[in-house]
């Protein structure tokens, strides 16, 4: 029998943390926060959105790709 991992048992095991960034004009360029829920981009690492290992999908990346624009996002681990 398979013994499922509740998502706070798998960040246990898992507790890497990533921004989502793109380099595609040079200086990097990273996902912010949500301000009014539109998607928002800062130069600042440390003001980007920090996301957890159940966050990075493709899903979640091909969305904010379609939404900026940005063709070069990739998480990046922090």
């Amino acid at each position: 029998m398979d013994k499922k991992l509740t998502a706070k048992q798998y960040l246990k095991l898992h507790p890497d943390k990533y921004v989502m960034v793109t380099y595609e004009f040079g200086e990097p360029i990273f996902i912010a926060p949500l301000k009014d829920l539109q998607i928002q981009v800062t130069p600042d690492k440390d003001a980007a959105e920090v996301w957890s290992e159940l966050d990075k999908s493709p899903t979640k990346l091909e969305y904010h790709i379609v939404s900026t624009g940005y063709k070069q996002l990739q998480f990046e681990k922090i």
